[in-house]
């Protein structure tokens, strides 16, 4: 799914996967290996995606809820059930 989603992103921004990886200061051959299935994307990458580009990391995960979050509706329940989510998908420890 992280796949599929990321490059949803880079669509509705209108980003070339270069133009995108230098936005969240990536290799754009790391971005082309994370849409390709052939990287799973770290939590790092989660955390760029929300921290540059406000993804929704609910909806990065499980592709649940909106694309794009605000970031001054976020809370600490929000932050606590991502972190279930990624633990449960062993993308943390």
């Amino acid at each position: 799914m992280y796949a599929q989603n990321l490059k949803k992103i880079r669509k509705e921004l209108h980003l070339s996967v270069e133009k995108m990886a230098e936005k969240i200061g990536i290799p754009a051959s790391t971005l082309w290996g994370y849409e390709g299935k052939k990287r799973v994307p770290s939590i790092e990458l989660s955390i760029q995606l929300y921290n540059i580009l406000n993804v929704n990391l609910n909806w990065f995960i499980s592709g649940d809820g909106e694309m794009f979050v605000s970031k001054d509706n976020i809370d600490d329940e929000f932050i606590r059930k991502v972190d279930i989510v990624l633990k449960k998908r062993g993308l943390i420890g």
